[in-house]
């Protein structure tokens, strides 16, 4: 994954001190302080890192003998650097500027303090080159927990959605659902042009917050439980105790329920239940299945009559 140097300007509201080439992308998602490399020390120094100039950075170069701070600049100039940003709005020093524009490197600047910078930029960059993936199904947010509704088409997603939203819970994806992975997180959201979008046969494409009004749709939510729809058949072995089963989202692990679907089952108040029983789990010491078994270890000891 990569950005490119325009987006991430734009996106960041950064001042543009120098151009730099306009081809610059930006793939890691990491900065650097380079206060160590205006010193000469350039081991394990990683140039495709953003770099992020502050007030100790600034004054180091400030206090400088004009002709050390050419012959230290020139050095760090040696490595191709995707951007340097300026934090607290201050001024690159002339010789900076110089290379900067010799050496066709991006120069920015900020009116952030530096810490507040450091982590706006890593938290952007987080997401914005974080492994994706799009699944098809729906995600919704019932009673706070994420789920992501799955099945073959026409088995009923969009119209157990539309029911849960009935219900006063909230959409955020339908047909194709947009999957980050976040520091181990999965967060799932819905493309722009379908954003707040709910497609139901019979019904074609309605708009979900004009209809239920704004609370009824949300931009962004992690991705904690898939619930997969299937066909009602005699023969299957649906899960009847609590059986963990899982699937891999960009290598994350997440909770799966098979769910089979026939006419007369009201999936929105299973769904409910599955979210309730999922965000007790979470909480709970003893799962429903273990509670079972201590009390027929108790019946079978003779400890209940």
């Amino acid at each position: 994954m990569s950005i490119t140097i325009k987006k991430f300007i734009e996106d960041l509201n950064l001042e543009v001190l120098v151009e730099g080439n306009e081809d610059r992308e930006i793939n890691c998602n990491d900065i650097i302080r380079p206060g160590l490399q205006f010193v000469g020390y350039y081991d394990y120094f990683v140039n495709t890192r953003i770099q992020i100039v502050g007030n100790a950075e600034w004054h180091y170069l400030n206090n400088l003998e004009p002709s050390v701070r050419r012959e230290r600049l020139e050095k760090y100039f040696q490595y191709d650097l995707p951007c340097v940003i300026f934090a607290r709005n201050l001024q690159p020093h002339r010789e900076f500027m110089e290379l900067a524009k010799e050496k066709k490197i991006w120069v920015l600047r900020s009116t952030r303090l530096t810490t507040r910078l450091v982590n706006k930029v890593i938290n952007y960059l987080d997401r914005a080159l974080a492994k994706t993936t799009t699944m098809h199904g729906v995600l919704v947010d019932v009673y706070g927990i994420g789920i992501l509704i799955t099945g073959e088409s026409g088995i009923g997603k969009s119209e157990a959605a539309l029911e849960l939203i009935k219900r006063g819970h909230m959409l955020i994806s339908d047909d194709a659902v947009e999957i980050k992975l976040v520091d181990g997180v999965l967060y799932g959201k819905s493309p722009y042009i379908t954003s707040g979008m709910l497609e139901v046969r019979g019904l074609g494409i309605i708009n979900i917050q004009s209809l239920y009004g704004l609370s009824s749709v949300l931009e962004e939510k992690t991705v904690d439980l898939v619930i997969h729809l299937e066909k009602w058949r005699d023969e299957d072995d649906f899960d009847r105790i609590g059986t963990p089963e899982y699937i891999n989202i960009l290598n994350i692990p997440v909770r799966r329920l098979r769910m089979p679907v026939k006419p007369g089952r009201n999936l929105a108040v299973i769904i409910e239940a599955a979210a309730a029983n999922f965000r007790y789990g979470r909480m709970m010491l003893e799962a429903p299945i273990d509670t079972i078994n201590r009390r027929i270890d108790d019946v079978m000891k003779g400890k209940i009559e």
